[in-house]
């Protein structure tokens, strides 16, 4: 009798684990119902960090509800100073947020989706820094060799003496070999 209550206590408890198990090969095989969640840059009232300290993941409902994410329009907030501009004036900016397909309702076109939006969004709702490219230079035989005093800062050749110090410039540098090209 004693060992008919463990075998079914026993059995019970298999029973509850392996339907327990099933539900959670179920649920990881359906996903957790965020594959199509949309992540954007949210508007907050800091103009140190105007899309807060991090992108955030959101429902498409929450962006094409009638208050939702989608009513938060306005310009970007490229920087810190404008931000405050804005902000000074009770300019609120806008979300950032990606154009995306709405299943069986076309496309949502998306809030501040330019360059500069997509550039903050894909640097996780932080201000981007723009590079600004600079001109390569084409070098030039120097007048000396390189570390040697005076390498460059002097005229050589015939009267150099002279043109330096009429510069106001150091004597020229004399016993270097002339670099040629």
């Amino acid at each position: 009798m004693r060992r008919g209550r463990i075998l079914a206590v026993i059995g019970a408890t298999v029973a509850a684990l392996a339907v327990g198990g099933l539900g959670v090969v179920s649920a990881s095989a359906g996903g957790n119902g965020n594959e199509d969640n949309i992540t954007i840059c949210h508007r907050d009232n800091n103009p140190q960090q105007p899309y807060g300290p991090k992108a955030i993941t959101v429902s498409p409902n929450s962006i094409t509800d009638p208050n939702g994410h989608g009513t938060h329009t306005g310009p970007i907030a490229v920087s810190e100073a404008f931000a405050q501009q804005l902000k000074d004036q009770n300019i609120m900016w806008g979300d950032i947020i990606p154009e995306f397909p709405i299943p069986g309702d076309g496309t949502f076109p998306g809030l501040n989706n330019t360059t500069e939006g997509l550039a903050i969004l894909a640097n996780d709702c932080q201000f981007v820094t723009p590079v600004t490219p600079t001109t390569p230079t084409t070098p030039t035989t120097p007048t000396q060799p390189p570390g040697q005093p005076g390498a460059g800062a002097a005229p050589s050749g015939p009267g150099a003496a002279g043109a330096a110090g009429q510069a106001g410039a150091a004597a020229a540098v004399t016993g270097v070999p002339r670099v040629t090209g």
